[in-house]
């Protein structure tokens, strides 16, 4: 059995989700302004390979942790059709499509909360494996309960993933991973089958030093 695993903004999306969220909530009078400029610092950091990603995805889930669960599942849904669809490539619906004829198990893997990253997992019909927004009391609490599934992480969230779902290493053959990130090295390094989809810049040049299919999955 092949495993075949997708990182998610900029990949599979057309896009940054984080980003194209908070402009949605903006837009829709939902947040103030000010938060767009401080999304467009943390992702000159993530560029930079300097994120704090439990800083990050706290800024995005206190965002949400003051109405209940409930009103924004209704704005999540109208964001999805409005904005998540359209930036899905026939490109990335072709790979997934690809896998699915070769009997590969898929999974996204993503450092983007849950409360996003399932709903878009949803949209093509794969698990997803991100960091878990907790929920109390109806509640976003604003907090990340177990591993953050970044970099290194996404190692150790993997593995967590492959032993729930009785996938131990002896069943598991070819692994494919797709991703457009340098952050995504540790586990680019560590699959049999690394991809790169519309690569940054340093993930380019590596792709082209160590002969790494490089792709480029855009929208019209």
């Amino acid at each position: 059995m092949s495993l075949a695993l997708f990182d998610l903004d900029h990949t599979l999306l057309d896009g940054d989700s984080n980003t194209l969220w908070l402009d949605y909530l903006v837009g829709h009078g939902h947040l103030p302004a000010a938060v767009q400029k401080q999304q467009a610092d943390y992702m000159a950091r993530y560029a930079a390979e300097k994120l704090d990603i439990a800083d990050y995805l706290g800024f995005h889930l206190q965002l949400l942790s003051q109405r209940p669960l409930a009103k924004w599942l209704a704005v999540r849904a109208d964001f999805m059709a409005a904005e998540i669809v359209p930036r899905i490539s026939p490109a990335a619906r072709d790979a997934i499509a690809l896998h699915r004829t070769k009997e590969h198990r898929l999974a996204i893997i993503t450092a983007t909360h849950s409360f996003l990253s399932s709903a878009i997992g949803e949209l093509f019909g794969v698990p997803v494996i991100a960091p878990r927004a907790e929920v109390r009391d109806g509640y976003l609490s604003g907090r990340i309960e177990g591993a953050l599934c970044f970099r290194e992480q996404k190692l150790t969230c993997l593995s967590a993933w492959q032993e729930s779902e009785g996938l131990g290493d002896d069943v598991i053959g070819a692994r494919y991973f797709y991703s457009d990130s340098a952050n995504d090295l540790p586990l680019l390094e560590a699959v049999s089958h690394p991809v790169t989809v519309n690569p940054d810049e340093r993930l380019a040049a590596l792709a082209q030093q160590r002969d790494w299919p490089i792709l480029h999955w855009r929208c019209a």
